[in-house]
């Protein structure tokens, strides 16, 4: 971070040196940021191929970080509108850049905050399925349901917990992750079905209270199955979501270069 703050003074303070001797310093501030999106671009291509022997992992990622620190630091000296109070610069071309570049840093930031956070809840939560394999896991649960309850001899308990599984427990172990639960991992579902099948209690025999014990397990191994699937699924997504945005970054970042070179030399 020292490193950083000194690169973004010393950048600052030549950006001023060039401004007070009548040079155009946008155009230096424009290259050096220009250059620390290429180099970003191109650390998030390394990352992603592991096998190469250019040092590690986590070195690459630290350099990623810190590079687009100083880049932020470069886009709040370069862009014009920031001096009136606005982040996104005038003219379709730059301000869909500026869109951009803001959308990039932000997506970085959560980024960040994610790859600390999440891997630790996942791993606080004990056993952690494929990503690939959570849809059969939640199947063989579904069907562990269906099992226990045809295996009720009592015929109380067996219309009780059928009109509960019809009504409520097939619809929530059959259904797929929802939006809801995706972006933020509630567990209000859960709760309301373990609460259910426990105010059952009161109207079953000894083997239906067996099965609507072990059905709020399946309840419960069902949601950390869905939460397992959103923590992931936000890691994917924001991968996926990060590197769109940078592609895109770095094509405008070329065009606006391209023009802003041809409009420096008329």
């Amino acid at each position: 971070m020292i490193v950083v703050a000194i690169a973004i003074v010393l950048t600052a303070w030549i950006s001023q040196s060039l401004h007070a001797a009548l040079y155009r310093s946008s155009v230096m501030t424009g290259w050096t940021l220009l250059s620390s999106i290429l180099i970003l671009f191109a650390i998030g291509i390394r990352r992603r191929i592991p096998i190469l022997p250019l040092g590690t992992m986590s070195t690459w990622t630290q350099v990623h970080i810190f590079t687009g620190l100083f880049a932020c630091g470069v886009f709040v000296m370069h862009v014009p509108a920031i001096a009136t109070g606005r982040l996104i610069a005038d003219g379709w071309l730059e301000g869909t850049l500026s869109v951009l570049f803001i959308g990039v840093s932000l997506s970085g930031f959560y980024g960040i905050l994610a790859s600390r956070r999440l891997p630790a809840r996942l791993t606080a939560m004990g056993s952690q399925p494929r990503y690939d394999q959570i849809d059969w896991h939640r199947e063989q649960l579904a069907a562990r349901a269906t099992q226990r309850l045809d295996s009720l001899t009592s015929v109380d308990s067996q219309r009780v917990l059928g009109e509960f599984d019809d009504q409520y427990l097939r619809r929530y172990l059959e259904s797929p992750l929802s939006w809801s639960h995706r972006l933020f991992a509630h567990s209000f579902r859960r709760r309301r079905l373990v609460i259910g099948l426990n105010e059952l209690h009161r109207y079953l025999e000894d083997d239906g209270k067996e099965v609507a014990d072990e059905l709020a397990g399946l309840v419960r191994r069902r949601d950390e199955l869905d939460t397992q699937h959103a923590l992931q699924w936000r890691l994917r997504a924001w991968v996926a979501v990060h590197a769109v945005m940078s592609l895109g970054l770095v094509a405008l970042a070329i065009m606006h270069t391209i023009h802003a070179l041809q409009f420096v030399e008329s």
